[in-house]
């Protein structure tokens, strides 16, 4: 006898368990959800990154210290400037 897969609850049966929860764990559910959204979103601008550069050559460490001291530069001389 094949198990049935239990259905999914709908997003309105899942609002309303929420409503049941304390403003503690509303909060930590909160946390959770952004945490894994921030999470996929991470994952996918690094395969779109991994994707544009795959027939780039790599940068080595030197590189990247002295692009990023170039931006620092830059983004010092616009913050001077009174710009953003």
């Amino acid at each position: 006898m094949a198990q049935r897969k239990p259905e999914r609850p709908s997003l309105d049966q899942v609002l309303r368990l929420v409503e049941q929860l304390t403003p503690a764990e509303q909060e930590e559910l909160g946390r959770k959800l952004i945490s894994k959204s921030w999470g996929r979103s991470w994952q996918e601008l690094c395969e779109k990154v991994d994707e544009y550069t795959k027939d780039l050559p790599p940068l080595s460490e030197e590189e990247i210290v002295e692009e990023m001291k170039s931006i620092r530069a830059e983004l010092r001389s616009m913050r001077d400037q009174g710009g953003n």
